[in-house]
């Protein structure tokens, strides 16, 4: 409202001077001023705004494990490759665990060890078993046969005996061979059978193993299945051995991790602890700063919100560092600061040079989602400014009047004026401190 009524005073003193034009002073006493024409031209729309340079991405130097720093080489400022140490703990308590489960896995490789001697000495077993088992079987054929032909020297005797051909004494003495021959064919058979249990095809059988016809192979699944017991002690022994070995990894893993190295390239931004210290698990050391590809942090009021987009080209400016770099916006604040009012946008520059560093001060001129009708005037035809408005003396009737407009925008030394000013309005190109409004003026 008191803009609006400090225009409609201009407006009325103008009016009162073009009025009394003839009556003021005379041409000797007018002032020679160069003026410049208002045109109004198509302009796209930039908004300019500051801001500073800020990380896009940081990542934190942790301490996996618990202990004592006894090497530093993080330093703040100081530029890190990934995977460079940064500090070197020491757990005592690891070192006595990892003796520890280096001696459980000794044990468990003696323990596979002899699981597999085992093995060898129940097949070997088997296959002598089975050698004997063919033996006595051969054994008990003789035997028999040998029975088998003293029954017929019996029978041949008794008729002899009977004939009065051979004494009794003879033929008890031969009755006698007879039934120790059959004592002995007894025995052999209990021996073999005794011998034969879980060598027979039934035990296969009952194993869920079918018989071969080929006789190398059926020893052979014999020979396995007298050894079962023997395989699952090896089975035991491996998986004993294999958490062994984890068991010993974990601990190595953790020895490892009480080497801290950098997670990223970068420069480090601060260090929390210092050499000598002790840190708790996952206690924050250090911070990484990504400074391959930051960001130009800068602010927008809320009235300018709506015409910026995501993806907007965008002008970046450090003149601290000589850099000047075109990019696009890339994040839009979602929410206002709570103080200023002001929401911020995130634009990525490319600082492969590494001409640059964080909190440089940085200049944005962003492209917004349309183009317009617009004044263009030089700065250099301000009389004054306050903030974003702008006052201009413009040449009326050959009197001097001031005309108070918003500036829209701003860009290469131009300010660029959407109302307050009318075509063909001119304007004092370089005004002075010796104009006032209401003086005579002679346009040149």
């Amino acid at each position: 409202m008191k803009k609006s009524a400090a225009r409609l005073a201009a407006s009325l003193l103008a009016a009162l001077l073009v009025s009394c034009a003839g009556k003021e002073a005379p041409d000797s006493q007018s002032i020679e001023v160069k003026t410049l024409v208002a045109v109004k031209s198509k302009q796209r729309v930039t908004l300019e705004s500051y801001g500073s340079i800020t990380y896009k991405k940081k990542n934190e130097a942790r301490s996996i494990v618990e202990g004592t720093i006894v090497e530093q080489n993080a330093l703040e400022g100081k530029s890190v490759q990934k995977g460079e140490t940064l500090f070197r703990l020491e757990n005592i308590q690891y070192q006595i665990q990892k003796a520890e489960r280096q001696n459980q896995l000794n044990s468990a490789r003696a323990k596979l060890k002899a699981a597999k001697n085992n093995l060898l000495e129940q097949e070997r077993n088997a296959q002598s078993t089975i050698i004997a088992l063919e033996n006595a079987k051969t054994s008990l054929m003789q035997k028999k046969d040998e029975r088998t032909l003293l029954l017929k020297n019996l029978e041949k005797n008794k008729r002899l005996f009977d004939a009065g051909g051979i004494s009794e004494s003879s033929l008890e003495q031969m009755q006698m061979e007879e039934r120790a021959s059959k004592s002995e064919i007894d025995v052999l058979e209990k021996e073999l059978q005794m011998k034969s249990l879980g060598y027979n095809e039934s035990d296969l059988i009952n194993a869920g193993m079918e018989p071969s016809a080929d006789v190398e192979t059926r020893q052979r699944q014999l020979i396995d299945l007298n050894s079962q017991s023997a395989k699952i002690q090896i089975e035991l022994a491996e998986v004993e051995l294999k958490n062994a070995e984890r068991d010993l990894e974990s601990i190595e893993a953790l020895i490892d991790a009480l080497t801290v190295r950098a997670p990223c390239d970068g420069i480090i931004g601060a260090v929390y602890f210092e050499n000598g210290e002790r840190v708790t698990q996952n206690e924050k050391l250090a911070t990484i700063i990504d400074m391959k590809i930051p960001y130009a942090k800068v602010f927008l009021q809320e009235r300018d919100m709506e015409k910026i987009q995501i993806g907007a080209p965008t002008l970046v400016e450090i003149d601290s560092a000589a850099f000047r770099q075109e990019s696009i916006v890339d994040f839009i604040s979602p929410l206002a600061d709570s103080e200023t009012g002001n929401f911020y946008i995130k634009i990525p520059v490319d600082n492969s040079e590494n001409k640059i560093r964080f909190g440089m001060f940085a200049k944005c001129a962003i492209q917004t989602k349309s183009t317009g009708e617009y004044f263009e005037l030089p700065e250099s035809a301000l009389r004054r400014r306050d903030g974003n408005t702008a006052y201009f003396f413009c040449v009326q009737n050959d009197f001097l009047y001031q005309k108070e407009c918003p500036i829209e925008m701003e860009r290469d030394g131009n300010i660029y004026i959407k109302s307050g000013l009318k075509e063909g309005d001119k304007i004092v190109a370089r005004p002075t401190n010796a104009l006032k409004e209401g003086l005579r003026v002679k346009c040149i």
